[in-house]
């Protein structure tokens, strides 16, 4: 008789089947489709196990790793590991539960299944040895649970102050084919986490190198135990321009909506119409390569027009004058989403690293914006008219 799996048979509770099976995603299409539970919880599983662990042979354990019910591999799982730590001086037997694991990793097919089995195995066995096969399973595993078993089988050795491997492996992940599979964010965030904590330094120098590329689920997770102004810096650090594409118009919109909102909001309705700038003038815009967004990470959060040459607007100036007269560049329809601070000066130092000298101007009422051109080393130079005949502050950066 199987003691093991008539342990579990006998705790099983189906008021808890349909919870568990909605918890791990057993759905159509979800990453557990079609696994079946007989309701046991973690807890009673270990109470099982550690009962009978010591009378369970290998064909018990061929015959529950295979089970259709998760707790009962579960189960199997949990055994393993028990044998596996108590033949420390037993070598061949160590070796015949890892060869036992990765001949059954099929059946090891969900995160929690992966991740209370392979570190206390994989990792531990290896802690000595050749660590390639890890790397094999990130790169080349048949499924996210054995790429899974690569990645968080690193925490053995995270726990022995040993990083490198949890680094590298990540980076396979994110060099992966396609899109990263959650399970693996979450995974590489997780031991990229727990390498943060040995070595903090390390864990900020290699997010900041790869925050662009960094799925925002792994980025979450690697960056839980780092202060938020440590994430802030990142985010800064990590903010890149390019040119805005078509595509980008429909976050434009709602970046412009958002920032109408915002001025309204701070006493200064009148600046910009309800629909402006528009589609056309957005189109027209990409169309002269004019047109830039910011992006933190994958996100665009900000824009802003960056053009070269006279501007016509302000060929006459009221109420002063230009410092200077030659060459520049005026930025134009800036604006944000409001969730990073200090976008015209991302913009700023982007565009001094192209022109000298840059001009700018704003309504009267937008003193938010009459501040931040100020900090920015502008210097007030009159007052000029738009298009439509509006007055607007003009201002002018260097050189002088």
């Amino acid at each position: 008789m199987n003691i093991l799996k008539t342990g579990m048979m006998q705790k099983a509770d189906p008021s808890q089947v349909e919870g568990l099976s909605r918890f791990f995603k057993t759905g159509k299409g979800q990453y557990g489709e079609g696994d079946r539970f007989l309701g046991i919880k973690v807890p009673v599983t270990r109470a099982i196990v550690k009962d009978c662990w010591r009378d369970v042979s290998f064909c018990d354990l061929e015959e529950c790793i295979t089970s259709e019910y998760h707790e009962i591999r579960l189960a199997a799982l949990l055994c393993l590991v028990r044998i596996f730590k108590t033949s420390r001086k037993d070598v061949s037997r160590r070796k015949e539960c890892i060869d036992f694991y990765l001949s059954h990793t099929e059946f090891v097919n969900n995160w929690d299944l992966v991740d209370l089995s392979c570190y206390e195995l994989l990792g531990a066995w290896l802690a000595d040895r050749d660590r390639t096969l890890l790397y094999d399973l990130a790169r080349n595993g048949k499924t996210i649970w054995e790429q899974r078993i690569g990645m968080v089988s690193t925490l053995a050795f995270i726990r022995r102050g040993e990083l490198d491997e949890c680094f590298e492996i990540s980076d396979i992940l994110l060099e992966g084919k396609g899109s990263m599979h959650d399970l693996l964010q979450k995974a590489a965030g997780w031991m990229l986490r727990e390498a943060g904590k040995r070595d903090q330094d390390r864990l900020v120098g290699y997010l900041r190198q790869r925050w662009n590329v960094i799925p925002a689920t792994m980025r979450r997770y690697a960056c839980e135990k780092l202060s938020a102004e440590t994430v802030e810096s990142l985010r800064r650090e990590c903010i890149t321009i390019r040119k805005s594409k078509p595509s980008d118009i429909p976050r434009l919109m709602d970046i412009f909506a958002k920032a109408r909102s915002f001025m309204a909001s701070t006493g200064n309705p009148g600046q910009w119409a309800d629909d402006y700038p528009g589609r056309e003038l957005l189109l027209k815009d990409i169309g002269s390569a004019d047109s830039y967004v910011v992006q933190a990470g994958k996100d665009v959060i900000a824009t802003f027009v960056l053009r070269a040459g006279d501007d016509p607007t302000y060929d006459v100036i009221y109420d002063g004058e230009w410092p200077y007269s030659g060459p520049y560049a005026t930025i134009h329809r800036i604006a944000s989403d409001g969730s990073r601070k200090g976008i015209l000066h991302i913009a700023m130092k982007f565009a001094l690293g192209k022109y000298d000298s840059i001009r700018i101007d704003t309504h009267k009422d937008n003193w938010v914006m009459r501040n931040a051109i100020l900090r920015e080393g502008f210097r007030y130079c009159g007052i000029i008219r738009c298009w439509n005949g509006t007055e607007r502050l003009a201002y002018q950066y260097g050189p002088y």
